[in-house]
């Protein structure tokens, strides 16, 4: 799977992914600072999913889901690096690409909530 992981997320997901052979563009180590859409254009561009940490990739109408591979987003929390790995890693052993769809995932320690892309206007 190809992942594009925010600077928002702690480094220690990146590491994790690679470690179990995905493919993953971290936008802290390969990029300087980029601007939300810059990082939302390269995850369209990567037909990657997004894992951020960031809420403004909870706006659908300004990132919307349907043009990546989805967008996780980890809710804000208290989280250790080691909980952040653990939430995003299970997640990802638990669904596969084709489950998530082009949806907003919205991770918390309670879980996962999916809100499936928005249909487009007739």
């Amino acid at each position: 799977m190809k992942f594009v992981v925010d600077e928002s997320v702690s480094y220690a997901v990146v590491e994790k992914l690679q470690e179990f052979k995905h493919e993953v563009i971290s936008i802290a180590k390969d990029f300087s600072s980029l601007k939300d859409q810059d990082v939302y254009k390269l995850a369209v561009a990567e037909k990657a999913v997004l894992i951020t940490r960031d809420h403004h990739f909870n706006n659908s109408i300004r990132f919307p889901p349907e043009k990546t591979n989805g967008i996780v987003y980890i809710r804000h929390g208290n989280l250790k690096s080691e909980e952040e790995v653990k939430l995003v890693l299970g997640f990802v052993q638990k669904f596969i690409p084709e489950s998530m769809g082009s949806s907003l995932i919205i991770l918390q320690k309670r879980g996962a909530k999916f809100r499936p892309a928005r249909s487009p206007r007739k």
